[in-house]
């Protein structure tokens, strides 16, 4: 019995390829874009913001809702959608 094991870039391929024509110039963005992100070294503040969500997903951080965040700071939530649209 043979089993074929995918690299990686195997795989990335056979997603790629089934994705259709008219949508590959926005794959195309995304890919390019996640290169950029990719090929950047990590600064204190991109260290910060990992060890930050590494707590949120462990649990040791308290999760506080959108609606409260605006609420402290004062800001109306109608107000902010009604500016949105």
């Amino acid at each position: 019995m043979v089993v074929s094991t995918m690299t990686l870039k195997e795989q990335a391929y056979k997603i790629i390829d089934e994705i259709p024509e008219e949508k590959m110039a926005r794959v195309l963005i995304i890919l390019k874009n996640l290169k950029e992100i990719i090929d950047e070294e990590l600064d204190e503040f991109d260290i910060f913001l990992v060890e930050e969500a590494q707590k949120i997903i462990a649990g040791e951080n308290e999760y506080i809702p959108f609606e409260e965040v605006l609420k402290e700071a004062g800001i109306d939530e109608k107000e902010l959608q009604n500016g949105i649209q």
